[in-house]
């Protein structure tokens, strides 16, 4: 049974997509949108509408930042990155401190690819957010994110750990510290980290696999067998990538009738 991965690609996706800005209508971080007259347009996703209301709203209140940043989510929903950001730039101007402004920048900087500003507003989010333990463990797992975008494998692993020192059995961010750790070449900690979710979740195939190659990189060709074993029997499907490599370990160790039938099983 693999657990693991849909929590990943989850959290991936809910990063990267502009679907989380109908929720931010509805959520704690500014209940004001909800009062507004053009909320029903936004509700219903209609985007391009809203915003005229907005413009002749704004017009007549440039002050006004609850319709200066609902303007903003509406052009972040249309993929205008560019003008959103211009938007929350000026909400920023006038509440300096309002972490949820850095957020939302920081979100349309991710979806316009300049990570580097995405960071840096999460840094901002962070500092702001100070000891809350909730408002941590919601806001690491942005800078993880950037920082991977950024190809700073080393502090993202920190980060990880960060979080995983609120939430030591958050298995999306151990699996995610092991990628990292094997990427860093920690190949021994990124094993650990795959026991500590095998630990709890001992069925989870890709988990097993991911192990086991890592095993098969140290050259521990039974313990590789062993997971690799393990991950067929809980998903067959996973069969087809296996056979050729648990192959190469059987043959590792002499046993040269396994390694054959893997081999021949993997040109079927």
């Amino acid at each position: 049974m693999n657990l693991i991965w849909p929590l990943i690609a989850a959290f991936t996706i809910s990063t990267q997509s502009s679907s989380y800005l109908v929720a931010n209508y509805l959520d704690e971080d500014n209940p004001a949108f909800i009062h507004l007259p053009v909320y029903p347009l936004i509700n219903e996703g209609k985007y391009d509408q809203a915003i005229t209301w907005l413009n002749s709203a704004i017009a007549k209140e440039p002050k006004n930042i609850t319709v200066l940043e609902c303007r903003a989510h509406c052009y972040h929903a249309l993929k205008k990155y560019a003008l959103a950001i211009n938007d929350f730039n000026g909400c920023i101007a006038m509440a300096k401190k309002n972490l949820y402004l850095y957020y939302d920048r920081g979100q349309a900087y991710s979806d316009l690819g300049n990570y580097e500003k995405a960071l840096a507003d999460y840094e901002t989010v962070i500092t702001l957010a100070g000891n809350n333990k909730d408002s941590q463990r919601r806001y690491y797992r942005l800078k993880v994110n950037a920082l991977e975008h950024l190809n700073r494998s080393a502090e993202a692993e920190i980060w990880c750990t960060k979080i995983l020192a609120i939430e030591p059995k958050n298995f999306e961010i151990l699996a995610k510290r092991a990628a990292l750790r094997r990427k860093l070449g920690r190949t021994q900690d990124a094993i650990n980290d795959y026991s500590a979710i095998l630990k709890s979740v001992p069925d989870d195939a890709v988990m097993l696999k991911l192990r086991g190659d890592l095993y098969f990189q140290l050259q521990d060709w039974k313990k590789a067998i062993a997971d690799y074993s393990a991950a067929i029997a809980e998903e067959p499907e996973l069969a087809v990538s296996i056979y050729p490599i648990r192959a190469k370990a059987y043959a590792a160790i002499g046993d040269t009738a396994k390694a054959a039938a893997d081999n021949a099983k993997a040109k079927k």
